[in-house]
C-alpha cells in the first residue's frame, strides 16, 4: 500500500515513523533511535504489514531491538517482526487480549474511521501470530546503542506496565501513551493506575530529563511543548484539591460509548490556560 509510512528525522539519530491511517490530527507514531552499534525501535505500530522493516532499513542497517512502552495493539502490533523485544510483564494480559490479528484488524478499522482500502490491505498482509515472545523490562534497565544510552523508566498510569525510555544526557524522552495522546492523557479506564501514582512517575521523569526535555509520544510527530510535565503534574494537583468536582463525564470515545460503573467514573479535566486535558477515573485518584 502506497504512502502508508512517513519518516521524519526529529533529532540527530532520532526518527519518527508514522502509520498514515487517519486524517485526524492524532498520529500513530513510533520512534527509531540509532546509535553507532545498534538501533532501538520504540513501539512497533499496529503491525499492518511487514514493510515497517523496509522503512527502518531506509535509515539504518544496524541490528535493531524493539522496546515497547505498553501492551496496546497500536504499539505492539509489529513486535513479532523483531528478534529482540522488551516489554514490562505487568502489561502481559493487556497485550495478549489485544494482539490477536482479528482484534488488531478491528482496531485499525476503528482508528482509521473505517478505511476500507486500509482494512483490506491489513487483512491480506498483517503478520498472523497471535502473540510474541519478549524479554522482561524493568525500571532502570539500560540499553547501550553505541554513543547513546536509553534508560527505561516505569510510569504506570495509562496501563500498569507503561514504560518511558529516556536519553538522560540529551534530555530526550519517548513516552508512548504515558503522556498525552496529542493533548489528552487517557487514564480513565479501570485498568489504569491512580492519578497519584501517575503524577509521581511524571515527577520522576521530570527529575531525570528536566522540564524542558524533548518528549515524543506515540500519537504525535513533534515533541510536546516545554513544561508539559509540570503542566500535567499541576493538573493532577488541581483535581486532588477539588478542582475536578465539575469535570465533564466521558460518555463517548472512538472505540464506543463510555459509562459510569462500580469501578470507573470517567471524567475529563481541562487544565486551565492550556490545551491539555486529563481523562481520569474519579474513583481512582
Amino acid at each position: 500500500m502506497k504512502n502508508l509510512y512517513t519518516l521524519t528525522q526529529v533529532d540527530p539519530g532520532v526518527y519518527n515513523i508514522s502509520e498514515n491511517i487517519t486524517d485526524r490530527p492524532i498520529k500513530f507514531s513510533q520512534q527509531l533511535v540509532v546509535g553507532t552499534q545498534r538501533a532501538a525501535m520504540i513501539d512497533a505500530g499496529f503491525g499492518i504489514d511487514r514493510d515497517l522493516l523496509k522503512e527502518i532499513r531506509k535509515i539504518t542497517q544496524l541490528p535493531v531491538i524493539c522496546l515497547l512502552t505498553h501492551g496496546d495493539p497500536d504499539h505492539t502490533g509489529g513486535a513479532e517482526l523483531f528478534d529482540q523485544v522488551y516489554m514490562n510483564p505487568a502489561d502481559d494480559a493487556v497485550m495478549k487480549a489485544a494482539f490477536d490479528p482479528r482484534f488488531r484488524l478491528h482496531a485499525i478499522d476503528v482508528a482509521s474511521g473505517h478505511n476500507a482500502e486500509l482494512v483490506a490491505h491489513m487483512q491480506a498482509e498483517e503478520p498472523q501470530d497471535a502473540s510474541f515472545s519478549y524479554q522482561p523490562l524493568h525500571d532502570g534497565d539500560r540499553f547501550d546503542l553505541g554513543g547513546t544510552t536509553l534508560t527505561a523508566l516505569a510510569l504506570p498510569g495509562h496501563s500498569a506496565g507503561s514504560m518511558v525510555f529516556v536519553d538522560v544526557d540529551r534530555h530526550l524522552g519517548f513516552t508512548g501513551d504515558s503522556l498525552a495522546t496529542l493533548t489528552m492523557s487517557e487514564l480513565y479506564d479501570a485498568r489504569c493506575a491512580s492519578l497519584t501514582v501517575w503524577a509521581n512517575g511524571l515527577a520522576k521523569l521530570q527529575h531525570l530529563v528536566g522540564d524542558d526535555a524533548q518528549l515524543y509520544s506515540g500519537h504525535r510527530v513533534d515533541a510536546f511543548p516545554p513544561h508539559v510535565l509540570s503542566t500535567l503534574i499541576q493538573g493532577v494537583a488541581d483535581i486532588k484539591a477539588g478542582g475536578g468536582q465539575t469535570d465533564t463525564p466521558i460518555t463517548q470515545m472512538p472505540t464506543g460509548p463510555v459509562t459510569d460503573s462500580d469501578t470507573m467514573h470517567p471524567r475529563t479535566h481541562k487544565i486551565a490556560g492550556t490545551t491539555f486535558v486529563i481523562m481520569y477515573n474519579a474513583l481512582n485518584i
